[in-house]
């Protein structure tokens, strides 16, 4: 009789550990079907992206927008790295300014991403950013990417060598605001 209790207790473990993997990988695939806008921005985009993050398997919509949020500040981390390379072995004094303005404010990209990502993680309310400001904070750093663009088009007359990794920026932070968004009007609050 006791191994027969010790097999279902097994049993039931099991079933339990595999529910609970089955509702958090439904979180994920649940909220990436809820904010999946087509384009690059699809489904698979968002699975993909959120589902390279190991704790994506646990989180609920808003760790999800935390976990996208940190995705766009190492790109933006990323992206200003290579800024500095670029301008290490630049010899265009006008490609060197644009360089310039594009590391400040990928600088500044990193900062903001960083704070939003540590006010949506700590979960309290009084420090926390709100709507307003979210939305502020997400739309001034999602145009990180075109004001470098315009930087290399004022400076130097020419198309910038990071509009690649802009595209990158650009569709982890329209993932990182959709979830974000639906996060802050329709879910955990």
């Amino acid at each position: 009789m006791a191994p027969l209790q010790a097999l279902s207790s097994v049993l039931v473990l099991l079933l339990l550990t595999q529910h609970a993997r089955t509702s958090r990988a439904s979180t994920l695939e649940d909220t990436c079907r809820l904010v999946g806008t087509g384009g690059a921005q699809d489904y698979d985009f968002c699975v993909k992206t959120l589902g390279a993050d190991p704790a994506s398997a646990t989180a609920d919509e808003l760790g999800l927008a935390v976990i996208a949020l940190r995705m766009a500040m190492a790109t933006a981390k990323a992206t200003g790295d290579r800024i500095a390379q670029l301008r290490a072995a630049e010899t265009s004094p006008r490609r060197r300014l644009a360089l310039d303005e594009c590391a400040k404010d990928y600088a500044w990209t990193v900062r903001r991403l960083g704070r939003a990502a540590k006010d949506f993680a700590t979960g309290g309310d009084e420090d926390r950013l709100t709507e307003s400001e979210a939305t502020t904070l997400l739309g001034d750093v999602r145009d990180t990417p075109a004001r470098c663009d315009k930087a290399f088009v004022l400076w130097a007359g020419e198309r910038s060598p990071l509009t690649d990794a802009g595209r990158e920026l650009d569709d982890v932070m329209v993932l990182a605001f959709n979830i974000l968004w639906h996060s802050l009007n329709h879910g955990a609050k």
